[in-house]
């Protein structure tokens, strides 16, 4: 866990929690707004999300029970640490094994993102995070990186991450590179409209700019993909309302072994609130 005061410093380096961005493997955080953020154009987001917080207060149960399961020591290190040949790259790890000369780091993961870590003891980690710990490992010259986590708050796992040089290799190239743009204020290229918002945020009155043949193709598929959408909103409300029609009163469909299917239950403002189970907005 890191202070509100590494977090303003945080400008003044590549970390740990910057490399699965600046590799595009960041849903949360495109190479642009980083860069934006590390020049103080935009401000970095420093309030904490539910998980974060939950994430920090975690941490000392999950280094807690890593110590017990492995039997070893765990060192939390006072000071950001330096790649020693590239100042500008640092890392702010949760703990050293100095028995096993390892990078120790804690995470929390949401249920949903259970399949995406292996069995326990196994090395299948999200790759979001094997580039967090490779960078780690570069930066120490650690021998390994060892992972904990705690999925939906209460299945524990664990996992090691094996060195792989030319990985890392990758890893601080891009790192130096993403680092070197910076200071000569090169921008990465948009991947998401809100780098085109934040790129664009005023647009010049009364002015005009002639499509190409390329975008044609791109318009096309647009308004091709908005009439299917709004044919398959029909659909997907028609047979809600058969479901809803069907369930009446009740809270909950199930199938022949019990299952939950649907939930349709009464919220505190006294409205209803539809779910299918097993998908994203459930």
């Amino acid at each position: 866990m890191i202070t509100e005061a590494q977090r303003i410093e945080r400008r003044n380096y590549i970390g740990g929690s910057d490399i699965s961005i600046i590799l595009g493997l960041s849903s949360y955080k495109t190479p642009y707004q980083l860069y934006c953020e590390k020049l103080g154009i935009i401000e970095t987001n420093s309030e904490q999300t539910q998980l974060q917080y939950w994430g920090n207060q975690l941490e000392v149960m999950i280094r807690k029970e890593f110590r017990k399961r492995n039997r070893v020591q765990i060192k939390t290190p006072k000071e950001t640490i330096s790649h020693p040949f590239h100042d500008f790259l640092r890392g702010n790890i949760d703990g050293f094994i100095p028995k096993w000369e390892s990078v120790f780091e804690a995470k929390c993961s949401h249920q949903f993102m259970s399949q995406h870590w292996g069995e326990s003891d196994t090395d299948i980690i999200p790759m979001e995070y094997i580039v967090q710990v490779a960078f780690y490992c570069s930066v120490m010259n650690a021998k390994s990186a060892h992972i904990a986590v705690l999925i939906g708050g209460n299945e524990y796992r664990q996992f090691k991450y094996t060195r792989d040089l030319d990985l890392e290799k990758t890893i601080i190239e891009a790192a130096c590179e993403f680092w070197y743009a910076i200071q000569n204020q090169t921008p990465p290229p948009p991947i998401r409209q809100i780098d085109l918002k934040l790129m664009y945020p005023r647009v010049k009155p009364d002015s005009t700019i002639m499509i190409n043949n390329e975008l044609k193709s791109s318009l096309k598929v647009l308004r091709e993909t908005r009439v299917k959408m709004t044919e398959l909103e029909k659909i997907e409300n028609a047979s809600k309302f058969e479901l809803m029609k069907f369930m009446k009163d009740n809270d909950c469909l199930v199938d022949e072994n019990n299952n939950p299917l649907i939930t349709w239950k009464e919220t505190k403002r006294g409205s209803r609130t539809f779910l299918i189970k097993g998908t994203k907005d459930e």
